[in-house]
């Protein structure tokens, strides 16, 4: 009578089992839906892109156009959103690890991570500029000569640093994990330069008049624009995103998010 009740056990186990099995999510859509919620990571010292400004009771808040893209993109799947903090240089091996379902962080599709992780379709493209002192804008003229013996500053881990700088020739490479350091150190003079996106600029000059692009300066690299970044093989996630993304597009929606930031941080004071 054991062997049986044993046997029988074993028999109803087995079938629990494989009814487990057969409800586990497929694939990573599925398996956000199922969990409710879509993590998001992100590195928030990019502004207009995303920062943090204080909420009315005190609570941080994350804003800007990629955290407007990142809500968009949540309603679309039925699910509740969340904004995960990372540094810019960890957020690949975030994604890698599982512990957020995608990136929106001003973020480049490149040859080194492709063979890592799936890219969204494009959703902005933006041009490159030159943020120095005001008062000696002008005396940046090239990238072959002007930046010799200048120390600049670029965000760790982004297309600016790998891309970008290496066109300065002669200069010094200053890298750090936060455009707000990097902006600090402008100020402060320990830096002559720093390589960023040209709506990031104009937001620092705004509430830094002694900040100026070197409009002079040129850089030579095609735009790739912006993407999500998502793990790999999530072919339905990415048809998911890519659905919302071309609904943004489409109506102007990214314009909107863009001005929404700016308004946002006319109120708010940036470091």
């Amino acid at each position: 009578m054991k062997k049986v009740i044993a046997l029988m056990l074993c028999v109803v186990l087995a079938f629990g089992l494989f009814a487990c099995a057969k409800k586990a999510p497929s694939n990573k859509l599925e398996q956000i839906k199922e969990a409710g919620v879509l993590i998001v990571g992100t590195s928030p010292d990019y502004p207009p892109y995303e920062f943090v400004i204080a909420g009315e009771g005190g609570e941080m808040e994350y804003k800007g156009i990629d955290v407007s893209i990142a809500q968009e993109i949540a309603k679309d799947l039925g699910v509740d959103l969340k904004i995960e903090a990372v540094d810019f240089n960890g957020l690949d091996s975030a994604l890698q690890m599982g512990t957020i379902d995608m990136i929106l962080a001003a973020y480049n599709p490149s040859e080194e991570r492709a063979p890592v992780m799936d890219f969204s379709d494009v959703y902005y493209i933006d041009e490159v500029v030159a943020l120095v002192k005001a008062d000696a804008a002008d005396t940046y003229t090239d990238l072959a000569t002007s930046f010799s013996g200048k120390k600049v500053g670029v965000q760790l881990g982004t297309t600016l640093e790998s891309d970008y700088y290496p066109q300065m020739t002669g200069a010094e490479k200053i890298a750090l994990k936060k455009v707000t350091e990097l902006v600090t150190e402008l100020k402060a003079g320990a830096l002559d330069a720093i390589v960023v996106e040209k709506p990031i600029a104009e937001s620092y000059i705004k509430n830094n008049p002694e900040l100026a692009i070197a409009s002079a300066i040129s850089f030579d690299a095609e735009a790739t624009g912006y993407v999500v970044g998502l793990p790999k093989d999530s072919a339905e996630l990415k048809d998911a995103v890519n659905a919302t993304i071309k609904r943004l597009v489409d109506n102007n929606s990214i314009a909107t998010f863009a001005e929404e930031a700016q308004d946002i941080q006319d109120q708010a004071i940036l470091e």
